[in-house]
């Protein structure tokens, strides 16, 4: 008998859609962040209600998703980049 806690599937999916939220940051810091940006942390607050296995991977998922917004914007306009 094993004793490690059963894995549901939402909570699989709840890690997927962590990372894919991640990934959706750090690719935001370089195209159009503000919508990049704002769907990745959509996805992770979805995720953040979806499962309470993955509430700190969420957790630091929307906090990327902050960042990811703010340096992005402040990449976008040194540069001269489009924000949308």
């Amino acid at each position: 008998m094993s004793t490690a806690p059963a894995s549901h599937s939402r909570d699989v999916v709840a890690g997927f859609l962590c990372a894919f939220s991640l990934a959706l940051s750090g690719i935001a810091l370089v195209r159009n962040p503000g919508l990049l940006s704002s769907a990745a942390i959509v996805v992770a607050l979805v995720a953040l209600r979806m499962s309470p296995a993955r509430q700190t991977l969420a957790a630091v998922a929307v906090g990327a998703g902050g960042l990811a917004f703010f340096f992005g914007m402040l990449i976008a306009v040194v540069t001269a980049h489009p924000l949308y």
